[in-house]
């Protein structure tokens, strides 16, 4: 990989990190503010997609692209059906659609990098493996 390849990755990793942890900080103050906060009831097909993200990540470094592209397309096709669930009503819900929301999108910006790059959208991919099990230990256990 280039260095060009490797600075724009890494500028992108680090303006994904910030959105994610805008988010994330408001939604500490408004759990912290908001007599209402209710915990949202993750879908069972959330756990079911905990594997995927790794999984891919370690096709990428198998050298087995296709196979990590087929699941990093099912993560986010799982992930569109959790948004189908959810309730925006519901404030816990509605910061998780928020969160759940962008990292599909950032997933099938990684999905669609690595069908066109292959192993060298690499770094990308593997943040975003590991920012969905941020996603998942901010809602399965802290939220």
């Amino acid at each position: 990989m280039t260095n060009v390849a490797r600075t724009g990755q890494t500028l992108l990793v680090v303006a994904s990190s910030m959105l994610f942890a805008a988010v994330t900080s408001a939604m500490v103050v408004r759990r912290g503010i908001g007599g209402d906060w209710v915990a949202p009831e993750l879908p069972v097909c959330v756990w079911a997609t905990a594997v995927l993200g790794p999984l891919a990540s370690w096709l990428v470094l198998r050298g087995w692209v296709r196979g990590a592209v087929i699941a990093g397309g099912l993560l986010v096709v799982l992930q569109v059906l959790v948004l189908a669930e959810l309730r925006m009503a519901v404030i816990g819900e509605a910061f998780l659609s928020v969160l759940v929301g962008a990292h599909a999108l950032h997933a099938a910006a990684g999905v669609a990098a690595l069908a066109r790059w292959g192993e060298r959208a690499g770094l990308f991919w593997h943040f975003v493996g590991a920012l969905w099990i941020y996603v998942l230990f901010l809602f399965g256990v802290w939220a």
